[in-house]
């Protein structure tokens, strides 16, 4: 089998024309990274979570946050966040739980394997709670979730298209398909890239351009 692929997602548009260019290259599975500041760009999803415009998730409660709220792993956020897609608006409790750090060679076998010298990926799990509103189809939870390292940087979002070897066996992605009805609670992970001798530090959650991320500490 070819190596695997990975490419940066800039934008909507370049990351469009660059998946078209990457599907003409017959058997190889895609990976790309998103580097995270503010949204995730997610590469042929549809909308992001927030808006089924594009827009960004929100406090559910008026007033929102006017500061970060840092909490520590395991516990939820203390507002609900409102996610709307496809015309149906939801709101979520937010708890990032746990945060798995892996080895340089799991990169190996991605393809390109000098693009991730010095790097690892780390795999960030959130658990995600209905709490009240609509039912929403695929609300894009991980969207809006980052992640930040010691040394104070953004890590960066590794968006798999395919399998890696090294995922952990509990780390289930997003289910977009699926409805999320209120009472529900389920548990995603998704892989970030950070320098190896480094790690996470703190787990966030971007609220909208008004309002400070959440933040959560790592232990």
């Amino acid at each position: 089998m070819a190596a695997t692929q990975w490419f940066p997602v800039f934008g909507w548009q370049e990351a469009m024309t660059m998946q078209r260019d990457a599907r003409s290259r017959r058997y190889r599975p895609l990976v790309a990274a998103a580097l995270l500041g503010g949204l995730a760009l997610t590469v042929g999803c549809g909308p992001t979570a927030g808006s089924s415009a594009g827009g960004a998730a929100k406090s559910a409660r008026p007033g929102g946050a006017a500061g970060a709220q840092e909490l520590m792993l395991g516990q939820p956020s203390q507002e609900e966040q409102e996610i709307t897609r496809w015309d149906t608006t939801g709101k979520f409790l937010i708890t990032p739980q746990r945060v798995v750090e892996g080895k340089p060679e799991d990169l190996q076998g991605l393809g390109e394997d000098g693009k991730f010298a010095g790097q690892k990926v780390a795999w960030v799990y959130v658990e995600a709670r209905h709490v009240g509103g609509q039912p929403v189809k695929g609300p894009m939870v991980m969207s809006n979730v980052g992640a930040e390292t010691a040394s104070g940087s953004k890590a960066t979002r590794l968006l798999l298209f395919g399998g890696m070897g090294s995922r952990p066996k509990d780390c289930t992605g997003e289910d977009l398909e699926s409805v999320f009805k209120e009472g529900e609670s389920r548990t995603m992970c998704v892989p970030y890239l950070i320098p190896a001798g480094t790690k996470v530090e703190k787990v966030t959650y971007f609220q909208g351009f008004h309002n400070e991320p959440l933040v959560w500490r790592v232990p």
